[in-house]
């Protein structure tokens, strides 16, 4: 496509007359611009024309209205956790929620938060815990925002109770694509408030939130069980998913790799390119149980009747830095340099029959070595009568496994990886999974994503239409009709 002279002199001077109009609240900076030109997923590049930072839903609502009038397009972040640009924007508005960050109240009665949609959910949990409270759903990550998992959906080792993060939220405040500012619940606005939520920043951006809280004991013991059989595994945890069973508050895995070396994969063994490392996949599974001081849980009890290789490892810990137990992991990305890599995570959501032969036949072909220094396999078990929320997609089932490859790929090898990535989704939609669309997503037609969306793509498109009737919300990821 050819961009005419004429277009970007009209776009250079509709960010003029934005920043005109709203002043500090805006950069033209180039070297403000560039530090919002990817994400988490280090896959894109799109250089912003300007960068917002608004801290009220007055002040979103007013950028939201004049880039209406300039038909500009705006897209929100938060944290930048996605991979596939999703928190970017070629040439158009980033409305940094950096400043939309004050936890407002918590009310430890109603059992209630009431925050900023820009607030980081390991600041909530430090204020929440101190009161022995804690959000029922968190992600293994807490350096993420509310309205970033809020609008993905928001996926945690306690989500097989408790759903989604998007499921424990009673109120929205939500800027919409004409620049109103609408309160939403399940009460009040019922329509925007099930699109916003899972909604990808295509309805609304989320400026406040009132969420659910659950009370909480002080301390936590985490169980490492390891299995050599994925179907043990399953049964285990289907087990300990069962809602007459309350044993355990919260249920992960991963899968493991041990290396065994390298095997024939075709010719070329003299030139080194007809081998491939290999492994034996084993599947830790981590549980942990609450507890006050003085009430230690008894093991014995708790892990009867499981059918684990061993028992690997206990530790007691508090219930903050259960919370906030990936952090050590995140630190030494950072510090070996793994998280400055590309990162592609494939996220998809299995039906539970099926789910074991797509897991093996994967991992059968997933060299030990592919994963980086710090990636994992992920194994998240879960219900699907705890979550109600129409736009979080998942197979039809009483149980789902959710898997993912969560890795790091050196730019030399990113393009064979993609393509990699690509065989591994194609399959698991073949198998009836629903991708997770924080990550690496390729869709990139309208049949694409009307397959994801399914029925519920019609009501999709007419939300679309509602409340960003001129289509400037977090444009080009998904495609319209």
């Amino acid at each position: 496509m050819t961009v005419h002279t004429s277009d970007l002199t009209a776009a250079a001077g509709a960010l003029q007359s934005l920043q005109a109009a709203l002043g500090g609240r805006v950069s033209l900076d180039p070297e403000v611009r560039a530090r919002y030109r990817s994400d988490f997923g280090r896959l894109v590049d799109r250089l912003p024309g300007a960068v917002a930072f608004c801290a009220s839903a007055e002040e979103v609502a007013e950028l939201v209205r004049r880039c209406r009038e300039l038909r500009v397009p705006i897209v929100p972040r938060g944290q930048a956790h996605t991979q596939t640009g999703q928190a970017t924007s070629e040439g158009g508005v980033v409305l940094d929620t950096a400043p939309l960050n004050r936890i407002h109240a918590i009310d430890a009665e109603a059992l209630t938060a009431s925050v900023d949609g820009g607030v980081v959910w390991r600041d909530l949990v430090v204020a929440t815990t101190a009161q022995d409270l804690v959000p029922p759903v968190l992600t293994n990550n807490l350096g993420v925002t509310v309205a970033g998992t809020l609008s993905m959906a928001g996926l945690g080792v306690a989500s097989f109770r408790y759903g989604t993060q998007a499921d424990n939220v009673l109120e929205l405040e939500v800027v919409t694509g004409e620049g109103e500012i609408v309160v939403c619940s399940r009460q009040r606005h019922r329509e925007l408030f099930d699109v916003v939520r899972c909604g990808l920043g295509q309805f609304g951006i989320i400026t406040r939130a009132t969420l659910k809280l659950r009370r909480c004991r002080p301390r936590v013991r985490m169980f490492t069980l390891v299995y050599d059989r994925l179907d043990l595994f399953m049964a285990d945890a289907r087990r300990i998913m069962d809602p007459a069973d309350r044993s355990f508050h919260s249920l992960g895995g991963i899968c493991s790799p041990a290396p065994l070396g390298f095997r024939s994969i075709g010719e070329g063994l003299e030139l080194g390119v007809g081998v491939q490392g290999f492994a034996h996949w084993v599947f830790p599974m981590f549980l942990s149980v609450e507890f006050a001081p003085g009430e230690e849980p008894d093991d014995a009890a708790l892990l009867a009747g499981l059918h684990f290789h061993r028992h690997a490892h206990t530790e007691d810990t508090t219930q903050l830095d259960f919370c906030r137990r990936m952090e050590p992991m995140f630190q030494l990305w950072r510090r070996t340099g793994y998280w400055e890599h590309p990162h592609p995570w494939m996220e998809t959501i299995l039906p539970w029959e099926g789910s074991r032969e797509f897991i093996e036949s994967v991992l059968a072909q997933l060299p030990p070595g592919a994963l980086g220094a710090g990636g994992h396999v992920l194994l998240w078990p879960s219900r699907t009568d705890c979550s109600d929320v129409p736009l979080f997609m998942h197979p039809e089932g009483e149980v789902v496994m959710g898997w993912g490859i969560l890795g790091a790929v050196p730019r030399e090898f990113l393009e064979e990886g993609l393509a990699k990535l690509d065989l591994a989704s194609e399959l698991s939609i073949y198998y009836g999974g629903k991708r997770y669309l924080s990550g690496y997503i390729s869709f990139d037609t309208v049949e694409r994503w009307a397959q994801h969306f399914g029925d519920r793509w019609p009501a999709v498109q007419a939300a679309k239409r509602r409340w960003d009737p001129d289509g400037i919300l977090a444009p080009g990821f998904i495609q319209y009709e």
